[in-house]
């Protein structure tokens, strides 16, 4: 059982690795994966719907801690493990109750105390993994670009045509998109741009406003299958995204890119990307102007032989094969 959700409001990214990892599960090892959501009418639903996985409704206050109805649909459907990728009120104790019942308890990238009750915690390589109190954990943890949960379409290099590929994920609530397509008019030269918008985008006018003025060649692709998403991404010699998912996707393809972040936090996971090379963090958006943005992709666009060397350092160390690997450690531990 998967427990995750994907909205307008908290973007796709957790359904997105979700369904990556269900995928090796169900492909690979063969096993029955089922989704258990809140809001069956949701992009992220029907996402998951889209891939042919059956979803269990999870009726539950969104503001509370909804352990006992998430334990009472574990028993009832009889799962073997638990995958919670969540970003909510689920408690420590919630899940420390459902791993007591024998069920192996599995969870993505959280940095909320209920880690402490996973048999396996699995995470990318950024600084705030080590910062953590993991006194009282018995599990066993993974961190590092091998552990990166991403669909399998984008494990490959990149071969460039598109100048400039903006992709903010599968929400943009923050309206990150219009406002890097009014930035990048301060760009001297013209340049190809292809925009992305996910699922879950609700600022179309926003967007289409920003577009019409621009002086730019600009080309929207409303919310491409991860196989059309990975070749644009290949197709680009850099990108300008949100960070996220994006970020671990883009650097599967070899992509460079200027990243804009939502918070605090998210900056924080993103100076990963630019200690090792793989991309350059712009800031928190809110705080980042326009004429920063278009300087980050100025000094990237403007250097071939950097955007060389960030390519393929990204694609040594993001391989694109975390999903597998995940999926190998879960079923090693039911065996």
């Amino acid at each position: 059982m998967i427990r995750c959700d994907g909205n307008a409001a908290i973007g796709m990214g957790h359904v997105s690795r979700c369904l990556a990892l269900a995928d090796e599960l169900r492909e690979e090892h063969r096993c029955r994966v089922l989704f258990t959501m809140r809001d069956l009418e949701s992009a992220g639903a029907a996402a998951v719907k889209a891939r042919r996985y059956d979803i269990v409704a999870l009726k539950a206050d969104a503001d509370s801690d909804y352990g006992p109805a998430l334990q009472e649909l574990v028993t009832t459907q009889h799962a073997r493990a638990l995958i919670v990728d969540v970003r909510d009120r689920l408690s420590r104790a919630s899940l420390d109750a459902i791993r007591a019942s024998g069920v192996r308890v599995v969870t993505i990238d959280d940095g909320s105390d209920r880690r402490l009750a996973s048999d396996l915690a699995f995470y990318p390589p950024v600084p705030q993994v080590e910062e953590m109190d993991w006194r009282g954990f018995a599990g066993q943890r993974y961190a590092g670009w091998e552990w990166v949960v991403l669909r399998r379409e984008f494990a490959a290099g990149a071969s460039a045509d598109i100048d400039i590929l903006v992709t903010m994920g599968g929400s943009d609530p923050a309206g990150m998109t219009a406002f890097t397509v009014r930035a990048l008019e301060q760009l001297d030269a013209p340049f190809a741009v292809r925009v992305v918008v996910g699922p879950a985008f609700d600022r179309a006018q926003e967007l289409i406003d920003a577009i019409v003025r621009s002086k730019h060649p600009i080309q929207i692709a409303r919310a491409p299958e991860p196989a059309m998403l990975a070749a644009l991404m290949r197709a680009s010699r850099m990108a300008i995204a949100s960070f996220g998912v994006t970020a671990y996707e883009l650097a599967a393809s070899g992509v460079p890119a200027v990243h804009l972040c939502l918070t605090d936090d998210h900056a924080r996971s993103s100076s990963a990307f630019e200690k090792e090379g793989l991309a350059m963090t712009a800031g928190v958006f809110g705080r980042v102007s326009p004429q920063d943005l278009v300087s980050a992709v100025s000094r990237l666009m403007g250097n071939a032989g950097r955007r060389a060397e960030m390519a393929a350092r990204a694609c040594r160390l993001v391989d694109g094969r975390g999903a597998k690997r995940v999926a190998a450690r879960i079923i090693d531990g039911l065996s």
